[in-house]
């Protein structure tokens, strides 16, 4: 194929994937959860987000690493349905433990609002893994479809909310079309379910440690609100997440350029020189002060037309706070790449060094300096890990054999 071609594929692939997540996206902070908001009040609508923060740290973790090992199982001629489907058994049983204490901790009862919570965040665990059908065989126009279905679930159940009166039933109805979507033009649920694959514990060792890492994320990512409803309170949160608000936005795309990065990588039989990654590294850092600037030139008019009653205590926060999103969501998609190249045991050992030193410089920061605190920590530790990740990189793709090849050749 020639490389226009493939460049073309390429840039297909990934409008396809940021088109459907921006639609899913879209529909949630324009839709959902403004409704949801003028439906419940705001204390109400407080508890259903914490609620939400939990089956989506589920959902991320579990999830997202049985979609990516399941990848890189196919990389190795080690793919199983059945191996895959005992894993995800198993966390909907861990989530059954996971949802009561979360139900607990916050008051909330009953026998029918507990078992649709449960569902939800079993659902949602299957959706966030399911979408590796499309990516398994390179169909970004299916996974666009995939995305498209949750959004029109959402709006379904929006539409439905006047008459059943359930959250949980708004949010299943997104899920659970999408992955009755992969059962029937898929093949990653299909028999045997639960057979074991000779490559079972190969499969669980990648998964477990995929998990791991993933937890690791996935608890961070929600850690700012915590942290600063702990240290400043409510308003210090509502200002932090106006300013972050398109930084996170850009860094959705994350999950759609990593799946076709992670789809077309996954067919390439090459090897990956040191220097070349480190370029890519190098890259990312140039390319992130470029998207950081555009994030701040939206956030102004954004934050004018959407948030105008704080808009004058967000503004100075924009610049920093906006960084840390951007370079969250570059550390994320360099962390992919080398996971096609190197064992998956290095991305918990960067995600470890990357919880130790968010713990390390977050905590005081924030307890001491609250929202420039937290700003400049969430910067200092997305670089760092970009820069660990480069010391991986350097270290392990060194070790395939690019250095003497390079010499002798």
């Amino acid at each position: 194929m020639k490389l226009a071609d493939k460049i073309k594929g390429l840039t297909g692939d990934f409008l396809y994937s940021v088109l459907g997540l921006v639609c899913m996206n879209g529909v949630i902070q324009l839709l959902l959860y403004p409704y949801f908001n003028r439906q419940m009040g705001a204390d109400r609508f407080g508890v259903v987000l914490t609620l939400l923060s939990i089956v989506s740290i589920m959902g991320s973790t579990f999830g997202v690493a049985a979609n990516y090992s399941r990848m890189v199982s196919r990389t190795k001629g080690q793919d199983a349905n059945g191996d895959y489907n005992i894993f995800l058994l198993s966390v909907a049983v861990l989530s059954a433990a996971v949802s009561a204490v979360g139900l607990l901790w916050l008051g909330q009862g009953g026998i029918l609002y507990s078992a649709s919570y449960y569902l939800l965040m079993v659902v949602t665990v299957l959706r966030y893994y399911a979408d590796v059908q499309f990516r398994l065989t390179v169909n970004f126009k299916r996974f666009f479809i995939y995305y498209l279905l949750i959004s029109a679930g959402y709006a379904a159940g929006v539409a439905l909310y006047p008459v059943t009166g359930s959250w949980t039933a708004a949010m299943l109805a997104g899920e659970a079309l999408a992955v009755a979507y992969v059962i029937w033009k898929g093949n990653i649920f299909s028999r045997p379910l639960f057979e074991q694959s000779p490559y079972f514990k190969a499969n669980m060792k990648s998964v477990v440690l995929l998990s791991a890492t993933e937890l690791i994320a996935a608890l961070v990512l929600n850690a700012d609100r915590l942290m600063l409803q702990m240290f400043a309170g409510g308003m210090a949160v509502t200002v932090f997440y106006a300013a972050t608000l398109i930084g996170k936005m850009i860094s959705l795309i994350s999950m759609p350029l990593n799946g076709v990065i992670m789809g077309h990588l996954g067919r390439y039989k090459g090897k990956l020189p040191p220097r070349v990654f480190l370029g890519i590294c190098g890259g990312s850092l140039a390319a992130g002060a470029l998207l950081n600037a555009a994030c701040v030139g939206v956030s102004y008019i954004f934050i004018k037309v959407m948030y105008a009653d704080i808009y004058e205590q967000v503004i100075p926060y924009l610049w920093l706070a906006n960084a840390g999103q951007v370079f969250y969501f570059l550390s994320n998609t360099l962390t992919v790449i080398l996971l096609r190249f190197t064992d998956e045991k290095f991305q918990l050992y960067i995600n470890i060094i990357y919880l130790a030193a968010f713990l390390t410089l977050a905590v005081p920061m924030t307890f001491y300096w609250k929202l420039w605190g937290m700003a400049w920590a969430l910067l200092l530790v997305n670089l760092l890990k970009i820069i660990v990740i480069a010391a991986f990189g350097k270290v392990q793709l060194g070790k395939s054999g690019w250095q003497k090849e390079e010499e002798q050749a």
